[in-house]
């Protein structure tokens, strides 16, 4: 009995189909894997711009800090709005660089999901520390103000 040709090229379709598939699922996987790496690097540049924004701002920090103790001991001021900035200037200034110094760029990079969710927290921490110093910074040139103008 002779078989019909056809039969002969059903292995060889199969085997087209099969890499077709593989191939398209392997193109979708690559094209995943790079969206969140985009993903990934967007959030890793959105910190890293906060702190540098952040950093920009240290030496104002503490030369606000530095002025207000100044004309507190030299005018013998008995205030405790004055004490309480003192101390939110302090306090956002050790707060960026504890951030800083627990702060790890390579951190889970082999488990994207582990890298987004301690990504996403750090930009959370990050941008409380730049809320707290922009309000102590606030704070601070609203009580300066009467002593600097001139």
């Amino acid at each position: 009995m002779m078989m019909p040709r056809f039969i002969y090229t059903i292995p060889v379709y199969v085997c087209f189909a099969t890499l077709f598939l593989v191939s398209c699922q392997s193109h979708r996987s690559s094209s995943a894997q790079s969206a969140q790496q985009d993903s990934l690097q967007a959030l890793e540049n959105q910190i890293l711009r906060v702190h540098d924004s952040l950093m920009g701002k240290i030496d104002a920090l503490r030369q606000a800090s530095a002025t207000m103790q100044h004309l507190r001991d030299s005018l013998h001021l008995q205030n405790a709005a004055w004490d309480r900035i003192i101390t939110q200037l302090s306090l956002a200034d050790s707060a960026m660089f504890n951030w800083m110094g627990q702060f790890d760029i390579d951190k889970d990079t082999a488990q994207p999901v582990l890298r987004k969710q301690y990504l996403l927290g750090q930009l959370q921490y990050v941008q409380r520390v730049k809320d707290s110093m922009y309000r102590a910074l606030d704070s601070a040139q609203i009580f300066l103000k009467p002593y600097t103008e001139r």
